[in-house]
């Protein structure tokens, strides 16, 4: 039976808590209840010796179960005259109106294009990419699910303002005012040698000013963060964030950008090693966030896929790792990592998307948490594969569907969690894999030559009818 939905609606109802002051004064920390419906304020650090309590992820905010979700337009107007390519989105209520708002990123148009080499970082002849860079995108939501473009919301005063790649926008309340922010991750187009990032704080007339200058230790640092996420990595009841850095010269790893409460972020080193994916989340159930890398792993010098372990105090030394199944033989490309319990037992499986050499193909992994730092690799899940004897020259190829962000709903209602995938192509976007147990998943392609004429317009009709 056909499972595969091309406009997702679920409505959850909404738990609220309520947070005290602690007996000494301070405040409590904030974090997550072990079923992820509610918000556990503790004192005195207790959630880190708690069992039942895990800290707040990005993992978190971005898989609410409390708002609608459904499938936004993959690249509504003006997105589609604003980005080249690589939109990409996150869903949330970040007006507090109670109805889900959508804020999409993606990559400039620059007016200098000269392609060379295999990668991005030779569309502008090995030359940084020139030209006007725009703003993300906020489109605000309604009780009829209808978007509606809110550009006068975001406000950049940088001389270079805008975005050049921007390559993950991770959403979290940074400044602890209850409203979401949101930091892009760029990683710059045309060199591989990094962009500095975008960060924008909510303000109190209910807008979002980029406040790098401010907020930021080093507010033009330049780094080349292919893989970013936000997580309260040191326990403290506020919200860090974490990037890659792949630099031989410097030996970095990992950046953390660890926040002081007020939304002030500064940089330092926290360990790691060098990939390109990577995520947080409590994987062996300390209560402290680990990361999830995710590698190139036909290279040599980008080849961890796997774990590094939380120290307790937002550090990730490399030594304390675990290396997780690779599959470089055909699909050793890994552009996206994502953790949710799958099976109802209580701690966080791991997906990998996956890819081929220059992102032909596209596939997942999935890896079944068996505690105690033990895992079971139940393979790959192939959703897209080229010909045998198709022979890519350019990452930007025919056969490059890669899945760009994995996100986790019951959508079936029936007590367990699927997988909502998202990408930038047509063949790829809103795949639904359905969970039936055990590690069985249930799904259909969604390919372009399985819809008739009339199934691609009224799929085209039904983007534009949710945009004002």
């Amino acid at each position: 039976m056909k499972k595969l939905l091309l406009l997702l609606i679920l409505s959850f109802f909404s738990v609220q808590s309520f947070s005290g002051s602690c007996p000494d004064g301070s405040e409590p920390v904030k974090s997550v209840s072990s079923d992820g419906t509610y918000f556990v304020f503790n004192c005195g650090g207790q959630s880190s010796s708690n069992p039942n309590i895990k800290p707040l992820a990005g993992i978190d905010i971005e898989n609410d179960p409390n708002i609608d979700f459904f499938q936004p337009p993959l690249k509504p107007h003006p997105t589609d005259k604003l980005y080249w390519f690589g939109r990409k989105w996150q869903m949330a209520d970040f007006n507090n109106d109670g109805y889900s708002d959508v804020l999409y990123i993606g990559t400039m148009n620059p007016n200098n294009v000269d392609v060379i080499g295999e990668t991005a970082g030779g569309l502008c002849g090995g030359r940084i990419c020139t030209g006007d860079k725009p703003l993300p995108s906020l489109f605000l939501g309604d009780a009829n699910k209808q978007l509606t473009h809110s550009p006068d919301l975001l406000i950049d005063k940088r001389e270079d303002s805008g975005i050049s790649l921007g390559f993950r926008a991770l959403v979290a309340d940074y400044n602890n005012d209850d409203i979401l922010d949101f930091y892009i991750a760029d990683t710059g187009l045309g060199t591989h040698n990094g962009f500095r990032n975008s960060y924008f704080l909510s303000q109190s007339n209910g807008s979002w000013i980029e406040s790098s200058e401010t907020h930021l230790s080093h507010p033009n640092f330049e780094v080349f963060d292919h893989g970013g996420a936000t997580g309260d990595i040191d326990n403290d009841g506020d919200m860090d964030v974490v990037i890659t850095e792949t630099n031989w010269k410097t030996g970095t790893a990992l950046w953390c950008l660890m926040n002081d409460g007020s939304g002030y972020l500064n940089k330092r080193k926290c360990g790691g090693i060098f990939s390109f994916a990577l995520e947080l989340a409590d994987i062996n159930g300390d209560g402290y966030l680990d990361v999830l890398l995710g590698a190139h792993e036909y290279e040599q010098s980008i080849d961890f896929t796997g774990i590094v372990w939380n120290d307790g105090r937002g550090n990730f030394n490399k030594h304390n790792n675990t290396r997780l199944p690779q599959h470089k033989k055909k699909w050793g490309t890994v552009p996206e990592v994502s953790a949710a319990d799958l099976d109802n037992d209580g701690d966080l499986d791991i997906v990998y998307s996956r890819a081929g050499k220059l992102y032909v193909g596209t596939a997942l992994q999935i890896i079944e948490n068996l505690g105690n730092k033990n895992f079971k690799d139940h393979g790959i899940f192939p959703l897209v594969e080229a010909p045998d004897d198709y022979v890519p020259v350019h990452e930007g190829n025919e056969w490059n569907d890669c899945i760009e962000d994995i996100r986790f709903r019951d959508l079936d209602n029936d007590g367990d969690i699927d997988l909502y995938l998202s990408s930038g192509s047509l063949k790829t976007n809103g795949i639904v894999l359905l969970n039936q147990g055990n590690f069985s998943f249930e799904f259909e392609a969604k390919t372009i030559a399985k819809l008739t004429a009339q199934e691609l317009m009224d799929e085209i009709l039904e983007e534009l009818a949710i945009i004002q």
